[in-house]
């Protein structure tokens, strides 16, 4: 067990269902339980190297869109986890090959899918670097950030995730957009758990 800042000491794996489970009840305590849990996380060490599974843990994007996108994910949520190489700081996201039409179709000039195992492709290219939370600037995260050429610019460009390490291998992150206008939103929290290699 890792020592952490705050009050994750016993069992994060716990406090990280029980703030998922009280997000599926009370949307806005729920939110707020994850980001308590998100500051009480360190940066992760040694960085993630690997392949990591991921569950999409709450969305929060707008009043009306948030119910209607979460009833989507709830019954079809195609993106599985992230793979990491520590060593070139970069990685990219797992997905299902049931979105790979859908994938193509809103990205027709991104050219950066790959085969990944039976049944899943690799897309969306990131970079990684520690530095102070978006919005935790006492806080020092690992930054997910996907400004790369390669990525479609009107979409992915305005993604940037962040990272804390609970435990061992659990990681929990927080998905920021940078909508047209300007701001920066919180949109979603999800996790990670290492998967050893098959």
């Amino acid at each position: 067990m890792l020592s952490y800042q705050t009050e994750v000491n016993e069992n994060p794996g716990e406090l990280l269902r029980s703030a998922r489970d009280l997000a599926k009840v009370n949307r806005a305590q729920g939110f707020s339980a994850l980001h308590d849990l998100f500051r009480a996380g360190i940066v992760p060490n040694p960085a993630p190297d690997g392949r990591y599974r991921g569950e999409l843990v709450v969305l929060d994007i707008a009043p009306v869109l948030t119910p209607v996108f979460q009833r989507l994910a709830s019954a079809w949520m195609p993106w599985l986890g992230k793979t990491f190489n520590a060593s070139q700081r970069r990685g990219d996201n797992i997905f299902r090959n049931d979105s790979y039409l859908l994938a193509r179709v809103f990205n027709p000039l991104y050219r950066g899918f790959r085969t990944d195992r039976p049944g899943t492709y690799g897309a969306f290219a990131f970079h990684t670097y520690t530095a102070p939370g978006l919005f935790d600037q006492d806080r020092i995260v690992l930054k997910i950030d996907y400004d790369l050429k390669e990525n479609p610019p009107l979409t992915v460009w305005r993604v940037l995730d962040e990272l804390v390490q609970l435990d061992e291998d659990l990681y929990l992150g927080k998905a920021h957009v940078r909508w047209w206008l300007g701001g920066w939103q919180t949109v979603a929290f999800f996790s990670l758990t290492y998967q050893e290699p098959s």
